[in-house]
């Protein structure tokens, strides 16, 4: 199965960007990795993914901030979805609507998670983008 979908796998954690790349790779897509807030904002700008898998946790600026930011910078032509990925499990209804309204992401996968379940969740969001342009 051949994607050719362009993924930014955004952790601080070596084990899960390895993992990440692997599996994704193996499905077709192209993967591209940062490791902080700062170059993932860098490298989103500069070479436009067309999803990006990003971890809340990270140095420097969160995952909420950097979605926020890169949500409210973008323009019709050049969005592109944002999954959240975290190890935090959100309480509340209220708290999960907070998070992914304050944060503008796409969707939210929570820490650990299979590996099917989150390559359904990119497929899913590349079909709804696609239908949408």
């Amino acid at each position: 199965m051949n994607h050719q979908g362009k993924i930014l796998v955004v952790d601080d954690e070596p084990d899960i960007v390895e993992t990440l790349e692997f599996a994704l790779r193996r499905r077709g897509f192209q993967v591209r990795a940062a490791r902080d807030g700062a170059e993932a904002m860098a490298m989103a700008r500069r070479e436009r993914p067309d999803l990006m898998l990003l971890d809340v946790m990270l140095p420097g600026m969160n995952g909420y901030e950097i979605s926020r930011q890169l949500k409210e910078s973008m323009t019709e032509e050049d969005e592109f979805p944002i999954v959240l990925l975290t190890a935090r499990r959100v309480d509340s209804p209220e708290r999960h609507e907070f998070v992914s309204t304050w944060s503008r992401a796409d969707a939210v996968l929570y820490k650990p998670f299979a590996l099917e379940r989150l390559v359904g969740e990119i497929e899913q969001q590349l079909k709804s983008r696609a239908a949408a342009d």
